[in-house]
Parts: structure tokens; sequence; C-alpha cells
């Protein structure tokens, strides 16, 4: 274990953690890449791709979320709910409030895909898989950059 104190955290945070949950996300955006359809109705045709789909980016967006409870458990916070724990990074100087209230959208959609997957629409789907893949690697991205891994 690395543990290491960012700062003036409460709490030590273990950079293991964080990297494995940065290649968690790494490997999850890329089987959404690599699988991702040509259109919304190849997407609906197709279960099994939905299947692979859903699953990638509901633990995609459950990894980013993961990392933020333990960068706000570093700094001392505890969050009640997944979107405040982006928030609470946002209002720390470490993560972009534009990005933050990108990531607690994703945080709906995950809970869609979780709660309320006999309803999703697949449209929203494939825009997800546009842009909003982009959000979750541009998390990661800073997480390295805070963190120097």
């Amino acid at each position: 274990m690395k543990p290491r104190k960012p700062g003036p955290a409460s709490a030590t945070l273990d950079t293991e953690v964080i990297d494995a949950r940065l290649r968690e996300l790494s490997r999850r955006l890329r089987r959404v890449e690599a699988r991702r359809p040509a259109s919304v109705k190849a997407l609906a045709a197709d279960e099994d791709l939905q299947d692979i789909l859903a699953r990638n980016l509901e633990v995609a967006i459950q990894t980013c979320i993961d990392i933020a409870y333990h960068l706000c458990g570093a700094h001392g916070v505890v969050p009640t709910t997944a979107a405040e724990a982006f928030s609470e990074l946002a209002g720390r100087g470490l993560l972009d409030r534009h990005l933050a209230a990108r990531l607690r959208l994703a945080v709906g959609f995950r809970n869609v895909l979780i709660h309320e997957y006999t309803d999703i629409d697949w449209k929203i789907v494939m825009r997800v898989m546009r842009s909003g893949t982009r959000d979750l690697a541009a998390f990661g991205k800073t997480v390295l950059k805070l963190l120097d891994l």
C-alpha cells in the first residue's frame, strides 16, 4: 500500500486503490468504444449489445463515483450522495465545476441503467457514448494529474 496525504487532508489516500479504479475505468471505456454501434437502430435491435454497453457504462460511472468518494474521504468529507461527491471535489478546487456538473448527470444516467432498465432510451445511450464517455475519461485524467500517478 502506498498511503499518501494529499495536502491538508484528514485521512490517508491509498493511491493503489485509486490506480486500480483508474485502470478499471480505462478498461470499461475501451470496451464501450470497441462495441459502439453505428446507429441507434443497430443498438435497439441487438439486446446482447445493449447489455454489454449498459453494463460497461454503468461500471465506468460507478468507478468514477468510487474514486470521488475515496478522494472526498481523504479530505475529511463524507458526501451523502454520489452526485454530491463530485460537487465536493469541485468546491475544493480539485475538479472543474463544469466537469463536476456533467458527472452529476452521469450519476443520474447510471441510476436509470440500474433502476429503470426496462425504460432505457437508446438514443440517450448513444449520446452518452459519444460525449459522456469523454467526461469520464477527463475525470480519470484529472485524478491522474492530482495524484501524479
